[in-house]
């Protein structure tokens, strides 16, 4: 049985965050949670650093758990086209107790779509 997904989208004050902000971070944990490591990388600018890493690290964790994802935004600056972000980040893994971390995280404007360009600590998500 899968883990559910859970996502909390929030700030100290909602309505800073644009909603398609919201939208795209409820698009990353639930890409996560559907064991999707195609789906959730697409995320993600594939020249970020640290982008080969954070690969590495969510192949290995979808192929030995089943990993359930919260994510509450705690800060949120930036405009249309840059966003500087603080998520607290809960991940749910099967038999392990749940991580919690918050994560620094970069998202920039390509094309039409949002991508995340920086996130640290990317080995939040290594399995262990």
């Amino acid at each position: 049985m899968r883990i559910a997904l859970f996502l909390i989208a929030a700030t100290l004050a909602l309505a800073q965050t644009p909603q398609d902000v919201v939208e795209f971070f409820r698009d990353v944990a639930g890409d996560l949670a559907q064991n999707n490591p195609s789906e959730f990388l697409d995320h993600f600018d594939r020249n970020m650093v640290g982008y080969a890493t954070l690969r590495d690290e969510i192949e290995s964790l979808l192929s030995a758990a089943e990993v359930g994802s919260a994510i509450e935004i705690v800060t949120d600056e930036g405009d249309d086209q840059k966003r500087t972000l603080e998520l607290d980040w809960v991940l749910e893994i099967t038999d392990q107790q749940p991580k919690r971390a918050i994560l620094k995280c970069t998202i920039a404007r390509q094309g039409k779509k949002w991508k995340i360009t920086a996130l640290d600590p990317i080995e939040f998500f290594k399995y262990s």
